[in-house]
Order: structure tokens, then C-alpha cells, then sequence
């Protein structure tokens, strides 16, 4: 059996055609010989959550319905067709991967497969769900009705969650299951269901009264048919505009009570649970766009929040809508881990999903490689030393992959979760609670950028950040820092990084804001951003000797992107979470800046051209280990890497390219070998090596000490 270097998790989330009911074992030793690793656990991917709502014991074999056999009852995947597993069958599974060392999970989405429930002549093609007999409990957007909410009551009062709290631990002890994974339509809510879209029901508009005790108009609590569109997009209209704040901090609590009962009665059975993050929403996003508070959730008890980081199969390769979002989804776990620490994030590792019709494994390989490659070597720094950003992976899905795909996973694993750094040689971006929450309003009334629109965007144009710390732990922190949006943070944090003295301090604001560090001279280097209505403006302090003429090549570069129009809390924000998120103009110009100078404060002899992604990392033994990057998807790049220092010696860590390079002389030419041995007296200064198409090289290199 194959052992990673790393204690890091590894989880699997397989659909039950993933496994062989007509095996004596149903399937577990054959999956298990193909994977080739013990995992630390697997969500058995039933998908409906009618195994929960119809669960009535197992006292009597009963064959389970398609959409518990496979994502959606899809007929087949790449090495079998569906079969028709009983409810026995999938309590021997269980038992049979517990008893490997696996904890299992019941795997639920909160969708349903036919019409709707009052449609004339529904299909009920697998079985009669059970939300067609409950249809007070779907969710009743503004855009339609779909899904099931699990925030809801039922028509006596009761809530959904002390139902299905109580029939979940029945059936998760009934089958054997060490807890349950919850994702898509369950937690986080359907498509539609964002905090602006609703659910704007009577029954959502009620809680939501009487938890958030505010006067509304008789109008707005009037009752309004579920099917009366027209009724609850005007009611969603009037909260979303004058209570839009109480209606996001209403969603935040309602979702944190619903897990804290949730996990309570999990808890009480020694359970545990998964719950997918916010339609790969960082923590801000999360809480604007769906009302979900990472921090309650774990508060409540969630064990783990698997992070949908997922730019190419999800994000934009399987639906060709919106711009390739790897560095939006590659910061987001980063950004989840620092805002809550003492979580558990592990991220979604996609590579194949016959039901979404997408394999990048096989069609994008390179593209996993520098997912996996990226998400292992993001950090947070601690207070107890430096510590990777992700707790582990799950891959989605696992059911369709032969052992030379699964070798081939395992071996990107060993390569990402190699031996941890000394020190990422990047700037480290500081995190604050307080300006989180105090963002929130901030947004509404500016619709600036986040933190992580700046961290993400910047990271486009070539300036990388890998480690992040809390303001808590800046103490810990050696190096340069950047704090943007550095005027939202409490008095007493502006102070602790005004006082920062192991470094550079960079950070942004709006110009406005007319921000100043307390007690420090005027900032080495202001930047404003001249092409936008509502300038940010970049300070710079404890530079030392810089080449500013470099950092401001781009400064006045302005793509013609128009200004937002209107009042920004009235500018309509996206109705799904396909849709990018409503941002105030930035110029192109202002983000390169702020990338040529996070780039210029890299702690490390080696450099490269800003148009390659470049992540530099102190590894034991002195070598520095480089992550370098290819945004272009078509074609391979060919980085060359100064350095100050000569080299001595270059490894490539990734499994491409086979040679790690070509070295290079002082004056960048091509160091080549010969017969009699005479290039070795040249000493390098450099090395030429190549990047797959959208993919990632790591070299080692060792420099003169």
C-alpha cells in the first residue's frame, strides 16, 4: 500500500458505481487495489437526500432507487453500468470500507430529479420523493422555485432540521456511517438561492421578522403564493434594499443554528460532518452572496468545510461562462483557513465526473497538476510556525479512474505535499476579523474590492502571495506584509502594523479614506490609481533601495473598462453563482503596479520576467525551491530565472520537465556541455527551463552560500 511523505488528509467522494455489488465484498478490495492508498475517508455519494427522509429501519431488503445508485441515476460511468443496489448492500459497503480503517460518509445534494412537485404529471421515474409531499419546504426564489431549503418549517410550525436531525442518526447508525458530507442544494442552497434571489416565502419572511425584530410594512409580511413570482421579487426587492445587512446577518445566524443542532445530535453519536463551502466562495463572498459564516458554521460544529476549489472542471472549462478563475479559486481556501484557524479545510481535487460530462484528468492533466501543485504549497503562517493552508484533498470524483489514473494522483501528491518550507520569500498578506465584518457595509455602500478580489487579481498579473497570518499572529511574521483595504482595520491592528519593523508594510485604501500609518513619515512610495471614479491608492513604507522606475512601467496603462452606473448600493448584483461578483472600477495599470511591487519585495536572489508566476520558498538545507506557472493554456513558456548568487546545483521536483533546465552565464547565454568537460568552469547565473501548457514546474536550486 502506498504511504505519502505528508500526514496530510486524503478523502475520495465516489458514487456507489464506484463499487461491485455482485462482489462477495461489493467492490472493496478491487477499489481499493486500484486506488493504491488507505484513505482517510470516503463520502459514499448517494446523492438524494430522500435516504435520510424515507429511512424507516433495516429490517426488510429493499432495492434503492437510481439517484441513490449514481450522481442523479445516470446509467453508467467509464467502467460499469448503474446497478441495483439494496439497502443491505450498501450496509455491507459501509462495513466492509470501516472495517479498512475508512471513516464513510453518507453523501447528500438537496435537489431533486423530477418536475416539480405541483407540475401535472410528474415523472417519478426512480421513486415518488418525498419533497413532492412536502412542497412548503422548497425553496422559493425570486428567480424560481427549486431545491429543497432546509431552513424551512413544515405546515404545523415544526422545523425541516429536527426531522431530519432525528432521522439522519437513525440512519447513519442503521447503515454504519461514520457521519455525513452535505454539498450542492442542501448546504450550500440551490443555484438560485442566493441572499439576494431569497427565499423570500412567507415562511423565510417570518423567521426573519421575528429573529430580526424590525418594522417592515404590512405589504411586505402580507402572505404571497409560492408560485406568485411577481409578489415575491417585489418582496424580495423591499429587504434586499432597506434590511439588506439584517437580512445577511438573519441568513448567517439562521445557517449557524441549523448546524449547531445538526452536529449536536451528530456529535451525541460520536458522527461527524462534511459540508461543502459556498459555491466556492471565500469567507466575504460566502457571507454576501448566500448568508453563510464560515466562522458559525465551525462555531456549530462542522468538522470539515471542503473547499470547492475547482477553476477548471466547475469554474470555467465544462461551461465556457466567465474568465478562467484559477487564481480566484486557488486563494479562496487560503483565505477560508486564515479566517477561521482552527478549522479543517479540505479541497475539492477534480478530475473526472461523468454525470457534469467533464475529465480534465484526461483532457487537462496539466491543469490538475498546477491545481495540486498550487493548493499544497499556499501557507498560513502561525504563531507555532509556518503550516500549510489546506488540511488535504478529496478527490471528485472517484469512480470512474483506473490505477495508472490513480497512480498518477498519488504522484502529484508526493510531489505537492513534500517537506514543508522554512519560509515562503513572499510578501505575507495579514488577515483581520474586524475588517471583514467591517466590510460588509463597507461594500454595500462602496462596492470595493475585497481582500481577496485584490490578493486574486494581483496574483494574476505576477504578484504572487503564498502565506497568510492573522493580525493576531503578526508577532510570528518575518518579512515584507500587505494589508489591503488597510483602513477598515480596528485602531489597535492599524497600530500593531504601524509598528511593524521586521519588513515592508504594503497596503491599499480608498484614496478618500486619506489614510495614514500613525507615527510614520510619509509612505516611500504612494501610488493612486488616476484612471478610476473611486481611486484606491497604494502606500508603500520601509522599501530601503528600490527601482520605482520598474514598479511604475504600468502605472498609467487603463484597459477603457466603464465605471459602475448608479448608486452603488442599488447596482444589481448576480442572480447565480456562475456570475462574477459587482466590483468598482480598478485600472489594469493600478493592479500592475501593485504586482511589479509585492514582486520587488520577493526575499530572494532569484528572479524572472513579471509575465511568468513565480513562487519562491525556503526549503531545509538552504535550497530554494521555485513553483513557476503557465497562464498561457495553448502553449508551453520558456522562463528564464536570474539569480545574484551563483549556481550551484538544480533539481526539478515536479514530474516535468525530465531535465531541469539549461544553465546560463552571467550574461544569460546558454551554458553549453561538452565533450571535454570545459563548461563546468562556467559558472551559472541563471537557468532556462520550460512550463506545460497551464501547468506548473518546481525546481529546486542551490545557490553559492
Amino acid at each position: 500500500m502506498h504511504h505519502s511523505k505528508d500526514p496530510q488528509e486524503k478523502h475520495i467522494w465516489v458514487p456507489l458505481i464506484g463499487f461491485d455489488r455482485n462482489h462477495q465484498d461489493k467492490g472493496v478490495a478491487e477499489y481499493y487495489s486500484t486506488t493504491g492508498f488507505q484513505p482517510n475517508g470516503i463520502s459514499l455519494f448517494v446523492f438524494s437526500p430522500d435516504i435520510v427522509h424515507l429511512h424507516d429501519g433495516m429490517e426488510q431488503s429493499r432495492v434503492l432507487p437510481p439517484d441513490h445508485c449514481n450522481y442523479y441515476g445516470n446509467v453508467r460511468n467509464t467502467i460499469r453500468e448503474i446497478q441495483p443496489w439494496t439497502n443491505h448492500d450498501l450496509r455491507d459497503l459501509v462495513q466492509g470500507l470501516e472495517a479498512r480503517g475508512a471513516d464513510t460518509y453518507m453523501g447528500l445534494m438537496g435537489v431533486f430529479v423530477d418536475r416539480e412537485p405541483d407540475a401535472p404529471e410528474p415523472y417519478n421515474v426512480g421513486h415518488r420523493e418525498w419533497l413532492f409531499d412536502h412542497p412548503e419546504l422548497i425553496g422559493t426564489w425570486s428567480m424560481a422555485c427549486a431545491s429543497l431549503n432546509v431552513l424551512k418549517r413544515f405546515k404545523d410550525g415544526s422545523y425541516y432540521e429536527d426531522f431530519f436531525v432525528e432521522k439522519v442518526r437513525q440512519a447513519l447508525q442503521d447503515y454504519g456511517f461514520s457521519g455525513v458530507h452535505v454539498a450542492d442544494n442542501f448546504c450550500p442552497p440551490g443555484s438560485h438561492g442566493s441572499a439576494r434571489n431569497g427565499d423570500f416565502s412567507d415562511d423565510m419572511i417570518g423567521q426573519f421578522v421575528d429573529h430580526s425584530n424590525i418594522e417592515v410594512p404590512v405589504e411586505v409580511t402580507a402572505p404571497v403564493a409560492n408560485r406568485d413570482s411577481a409578489g415575491i421579487k417585489r418582496r424580495g426587492e423591499y429587504i434586499w434594499n432597506h434590511h439588506r445587512l439584517e437580512w445577511l446577518n438573519f441568513l448567517s445566524w439562521r445557517w449557524g443554528a441549523f448546524f449547531k443542532k445538526v452536529c449536536d445530535g451528530l456529535h451525541a453519536d460520536g458522527k461527524k460532518i462534511i459540508v461543502n463551502n459556498s459555491w466556492c466562495s471565500e469567507p466575504f463572498e460566502s457571507v454576501y452572496r448566500y448568508g453563510i459564516d464560515y466562522k458559525q458554521l465551525h462555531k456549530a460544529g462542522v468538522d470539515y468545510m471542503a473547499a470547492e476549489s475547482l477553476p477548471t472542471s466547475v469554474g470555467s472549462a465544462s461551461h465556457n461562462e466567465g474568465p478562467y478563475r484559477f487564481y480566484q479559486y486557488m486563494t479562496m481556501p487560503g483565505f477560508m483557513k486564515v479566517s477561521v484557524p482552527e478549522s479543517k479545510i479540505i479541497c475539492l481535487n477534480g478530475v473526472k465526473d461523468v454525470t457534469e460530462e467533464w475529465d480534465i484528468l484526461t483532457h487537462l492533466p496539466c491543469h490538475v497538476e498546477r491545481e495540486i501543485y498550487t493548493l499544497t504549497n499556499t501557507y498560513q503562517q502561525t504563531a507555532n510556525g509556518l503550516i500549510r493552508a489546506m488540511d488535504g484533498f478529496m478527490i471528485c470524483l472517484g469512480d470512474g479512474l483506473t490505477s495508472d489514473e490513480w497512480s498518477w494522483i498519488r504522484r502529484r501528491w508526493d510531489v505537492g505535499f513534500d517537506v514543508l518550507p522554512e519560509k515562503v520569500l513572499t510578501p505575507t498578506f495579514i488577515w483581520s476579523d474586524h475588517a471583514l465584518n467591517s466590510f460588509l457595509p463597507d461594500y454595500i455602500e462602496t462596492r470595493r474590492w475585497s481582500s481577496h478580489k485584490t490578493v486574486y487579481e494581483i496574483a494574476r498579473e505576477g504578484g504572487q502571495i503564498g502565506v497568510t497570518a492573522r493580525i493576531d499572529d503578526l508577532h510570528a511574521v518575518n518579512g515584507p506584509i500587505f494589508i489591503p483595504n488597510i483602513d477598515l482595520l480596528a485602531a489597535e491592528e492599524i497600530e500593531a502594523i504601524a509598528n511593524y519593523d521586521r519588513g515592508a508594510i504594503i497596503c491599499t485604501s480608498l484614496d478618500e479614506r486619506n489614510f495614514k500609518l500613525p507615527g510614520r513619515a510619509n509612505p516611500d512610495l504612494s501610488v493612486l490609481d488616476a484612471n478610476a471614479a473611486q481611486p484606491l491608492r497604494l502606500h508603500a513604507y520601509g522599501l530601503g533601495y528600490t527601482d520605482f522606475r520598474e514598479i511604475l512601467t504600468d502605472q498609467n496603462e487603463d484597459d477603457g473598462s466603464p465605471e459602475l452606473a448608479g448608486t452603488p448600493r442599488h447596482i444589481e448584483d448576480p442572480s447565480t453563482w456562475r456570475q462574477e461578483m459587482v466590483f468598482a472600477k480598478v485600472s489594469t495599470g493600478f493592479v500592475k503596479t501593485c504586482a511589479r511591487l509585492i514582486r520587488a519585495c520577493y526575499e530572494c536572489e532569484l528572479t524572472t520576467d513579471i509575465s511568468n508566476p513565480f513562487l519562491p520558498l525556503q526549503m531545509p538545507g538552504g535550497t530554494i525551491r521555485v513553483l513557476l506557472g503557465n497562464d498561457l493554456r495553448l502553449q508551453y513558456s520558456k522562463p528564464d530565472i536570474k539569480s545574484s548568487k551563483r549556481i550551484r546545483h538544480v533539481d526539478s521536483k515536479s514530474t516535468f520537465p525530465v531535465f531541469p533546465g539549461k544553465l546560463l552565464d552571467a550574461q544569460g547565454k546558454i551554458i553549453t556541455p561538452l565533450s571535454d568537460g570545459s563548461h563546468e568552469a562556467i559558472e551559472a547565473y541563471g537557468v532556462s527551463t520550460k512550463v506545460p501548457p497551464g501547468g506548473l514546474t518546481i525546481l529546486d536550486i542551490e545557490l553559492d552560500s
